[in-house]
């Protein structure tokens, strides 16, 4: 695969876009790429475009705009993973890996038996960290587009995005339907809530509410899966049966 770098903005059909330190530092310095040397950038909305290394007068390096490849269309559906905050970086992990699983966003949330219970200075680095990892995973995956990251977000946050998604599931290893079933009763859902609960377990009232707001409880042909891979195993399941990205 080419070298590829996150620009932060679109860049323009023709001419250059500036590069800042840390970048020009990467291609300079770590890849050691030189004065017309090609590589390409992706705008995180799809769109990829090909560069070539342009050395300024008077020091320093843009990047000349070769060519833009038009953003590839949309997946005919969009999944949200809910993510029920996990403990030390296991959320960093679900962001990597549901890049490449092919989710188009993600929304972390508070549940009553979480055990991560972050405070607001700490949820802003988290933050931080999480939409450069986002980044780094679309680069290395070959995504164009970067994912949307929701805010840190309640139990009611995630009950009232039931509500705008075509189909919302709820991931249950007790009574459920599979949740292949369920996507075939549902085969026209364009619109996919994957709701992933945390280590303890969902409480009952948690699982009321879900069924309430009109969440499917679902559970998938495998044993038990960790908080951290049970939304990955599922977003890969629903991408399978409707086909590639």
């Amino acid at each position: 695969m080419a070298t590829r770098i996150f620009l932060s903005r679109p860049a323009p059909g023709d001419g250059t876009v500036a590069l800042d330190a840390p970048t020009v530092h990467y291609l300079t310095n770590v890849l050691r790429l030189k004065d017309s040397d090609r590589f390409q950038g992706f705008d995180g909305m799809g769109a990829v475009y090909d560069l070539a290394l342009d050395a300024l007068p008077g020091g320093g390096f843009v990047a000349k705009v070769l060519q833009r490849h038009p953003a590839a269309l949309a997946s005919h559906v969009q999944i949200t993973l809910a993510q029920s905050l996990p403990k030390g970086p296991k959320f960093d992990g679900v962001l990597r890996q549901g890049v490449e699983m092919g989710v188009n966003a993600f929304l972390p949330f508070l549940s009553e038996r979480g055990v991560s219970r972050p405070d607001e200075d700490a949820t802003d680095h988290k933050r931080d960290r999480w939409e450069k990892i986002l980044i780094e995973a679309c680069r290395q995956s070959g995504r164009a587009d970067v994912p949307k990251l929701h805010h840190l977000s309640t139990w009611t946050d995630v009950l009232e995005g039931v509500k705008v998604h075509d189909l919302a599931l709820f991931l249950y290893e007790k009574e459920a339907m599979p949740l292949r079933s369920v996507l075939e009763l549902k085969p026209q859902a364009r619109n996919i809530l994957l709701i992933a609960g945390p280590e303890g377990g969902w409480t009952l009232p948690e699982v009321q509410d879900a069924h309430a707001a009109g969440a499917h409880p679902v559970h998938m042909p495998m044993p038990i899966l960790r908080t951290e891979t049970a939304g990955l195993a599922a977003s890969a399941m629903v991408r399978f049966f409707h086909g590639p990205r």
